[in-house]
């Protein structure tokens, strides 16, 4: 298929004439997946008219990465989604080759989309522009005759071939974007545009600029307040291993410090990384009608395998369940969206266990008050992930699974754990067929990754102590 067909009347038949034949077997069933063919990043998550939007990097037409469009799904609870028709495709000069990522906001009733460009020149080197599109009612989309509406050769200090993911946001009657580039000192940066009226676009500012122990190249930027605090959520790449931390070769973490609006930069305080699984990348926020701040990301990484593309399943490429954030006594929570937990409990003692094979998606919630050592096995003998706490420790391991997942790491990363300094009092388990995310204490700490198992089975055992376990199987969401 070459660059000249992609159009989204083209995207639209092909999904509806192909979608039946996508293998369903490990396709999740509590979190969100295209209907076909390829997604990663998380694009224009927004609040719009009462329903929650989630568009995405989409590549209908294989099970790789290609071309990028951007898919469309709509909410009105970040459960259940219905997908919308396609809302970008490459069809022009400045996005011929892919419409990357970007954001959106609401302006005069008005659904305002800010992305990136992605153009391959004939001499094979790229260059990144910026783009807009607007749509009345919130599905079809029209890009500004005026595109591109800024470009990196009028950035100071940057490579105009690594100029991308604009997210959009409003201060004191002004619009801004914060969006990622490499700067010309070889280190990761954050630029500041500015505007009156989302068309006409100005350089403000090197909103940050990030060190060399800070990854090579940063993405994916989004700036919000978060209980009176900044916060600059990046997605770096190769950002060094401290601890348990940044073990993923590329990482998701959260900046907290403060900006000046004088000089229009952002001086970094500390920082964290968000989730502690394997696959949790390209965080995007919005803040909803009741004041909610909701992330959610793509749960995969870069770099490593797909199994169902290998399989040739006809897609690849799952998001995070949403999660509310909040900052409790300085520190970051994630309360997730999920469907309501049983209510059943069982008490499980010392050398006591628990089977199941309820189809899944399943949600486990454990109470573990003061035990030290429980394990979670899902699986097969032959094909299994397991999660274990035992000295203070939280380990997710992926050792055994049949369809294993390393990549471009020079050592496979095969477990990912988090130590719980002040104990483990509650856990919620959402394992579905591709994947599980854990939530601790309520959300003080969380472990997203990806796992391709067939046999959904489930055994649970407690080795100290006493564990009170809740099981409910959730319906399909798709």
């Amino acid at each position: 298929m070459t660059e000249t067909t992609f159009t989204l009347s083209r995207a639209e038949a092909f999904i509806a004439e192909q979608t039946a034949g996508v293998d369903q077997s490990f396709k999740p069933g509590a979190h969100f997946s295209a209907p076909i063919g390829w997604l990663n990043d998380p694009n224009g998550f927004f609040f719009f008219r009462g329903e929650y939007h989630l568009f995405y990097q989409f590549y209908p037409y294989d099970s790789c990465w290609g071309p990028m469009h951007w898919g469309h799904a709509k909410s009105k609870d970040l459960i259940n989604w219905e997908h919308l028709p396609v809302a970008l495709a490459p069809d022009q000069s400045y996005d011929h080759n892919g419409c990357f990522s970007g954001s959106a906001i609401v302006k005069d009733d008005r659904l305002w989309l800010m992305y990136t460009g992605n153009i391959t020149l004939e001499d094979g080197t790229g260059r990144q522009v910026q783009n807009m599109a607007v749509s009345d009612d919130g599905v079809t989309f029209t890009k500004l005759a005026s595109n591109p509406v800024m470009i990196g050769e009028d950035v100071p200090d940057i490579n105009p071939a690594d100029f991308r993911d604009p997210k959009l946001f409003e201060k004191d009657g002004r619009y801004y974007s914060v969006l990622a580039a490499k700067h010309v000192d070889e280190v990761g940066c954050i630029v500041l545009l500015g505007s009156d009226d989302l068309e006409n676009w100005s350089f403000e500012s090197i909103f940050l600029k990030g060190e060399k122990d800070q990854g090579v190249m940063w993405e994916c930027p989004d700036y919000f307040k978060l209980a009176g605090q900044d916060c600059l959520v990046i997605s770096p790449m190769q950002f060094p291993v401290v601890g348990d931390d940044y073990q993923n070769l590329n990482s998701n973490i959260i900046c907290y410090g403060l900006v000046d609006w004088e000089s229009k930069t952002f001086a970094v305080e500390r920082i964290e990384e968000i989730d502690h699984g394997h696959d949790f990348y390209a965080a995007q926020s919005l803040k909803d009608n009741q004041g909610r701040r909701i992330m959610i990301a793509w749960m995969q990484n870069w770099g490593r395998k797909f199994p169902t593309h290998d399989l040739r399943h006809g897609w690849a490429g799952l998001m995070t369940v949403p999660r509310q954030l909040q900052l409790v006594d300085g520190k970051l929570v994630q309360v997730p969206f999920l469907t309501e937990g049983s209510s059943d409990w069982t008490s499980l003692q010392a050398g006591e266990h628990l089977e199941s094979s309820k189809p899944w998606p399943i949600r486990l919630d454990l109470k573990t008050g003061l035990s030290q050592h429980w394990r979670l096995e899902a699986g097969s003998v032959a094909d299994q992930l397991v999660l274990v706490w035992q000295d203070g420790q939280l380990t997710l391991d992926r050792t055994g699974l049949e369809h294993q997942l390393g990549g471009e790491e020079k050592e496979p990363l095969l477990t990912r754990s988090i130590r719980l300094t002040e104990g483990l009092i509650d856990v919620t388990v959402l394992i579905d067929r591709s994947s599980i995310e854990v939530f601790v204490n309520g959300g003080q700490a969380s472990l997203s990754s990806t796992a391709y198992i067939a046999e959904h089975l489930l055994s649970f055992s407690v080795a100290e102590g006493q564990v009170e376990v809740a099981l409910q199987n959730l319906n399909e969401i798709r």
